[in-house]
């Protein structure tokens, strides 16, 4: 019997070990309730400011559309750096919410040079009011948001750079 529960110890030990490489991930670090996990070599996702940047590009994106930060609570944000993003059926996404949050790093032939260039503000949408059909008129807007936000400074490779913010990349007509 003694033989049996070491085993089972070991291999308890031996799983919790490998549930990682599963595909499980393990954040990166938290904004208040929220995980952040990065899957991207970006260079704005490894700054001392990254953490700092999210924070304030989600209480930005959380005031714009009437959130608060319980509808991020429990929410994984991750942030990948290939072009598109597994999203249900959507192909081509360069986000999604489906109770997680996963954002692009990447746009077509280029990567983003800070988060607030990303459709994370767009995706938070989706967490607070839903409206998978954009529906709503705040998806053409964004003034306000673009006002907190732009402006600041951008990565590349190479050093800091400026990071130009294209309220397009928020913005979504309405379905038909």
């Amino acid at each position: 019997m003694r033989g049996c529960r070491n085993s089972s110890i070991s291999e308890v030990f031996l799983l919790l070990l490998l549930l990682p490489a599963c595909g499980a991930s393990v954040a990166d670090f938290r904004v208040r309730e929220t995980e952040v996990v990065i899957r991207s070599d970006a260079a704005f996702t490894s700054t001392a400011d990254f953490p700092m940047r999210v924070e304030s590009t989600l209480d930005a994106a959380l005031a714009y559309w009437g959130g608060t930060w319980r509808h991020l609570a429990g929410v994984t944000i991750t942030f990948e750096g290939q072009r598109h993003v597994a999203c249900g059926d959507r192909l081509g996404a360069t986000g999604c919410f489906d109770g997680d949050i996963r954002v692009s790093t990447r746009d077509a032939g280029f990567t983003f040079l800070c988060v607030e260039e990303t459709v994370l503000v767009h995706e938070v949408g989706h967490a607070v009011i839903g409206d998978r059909n954009h529906l709503d008129a705040r998806w053409m807007d964004f003034t306000s948001v673009f006002a907190q936000l732009d402006g600041r400074r951008g990565y590349s490779d190479e050093g800091e750079v400026a990071c130009p913010i294209f309220v397009s990349v928020w913005r979504h007509p309405p379905a038909r």
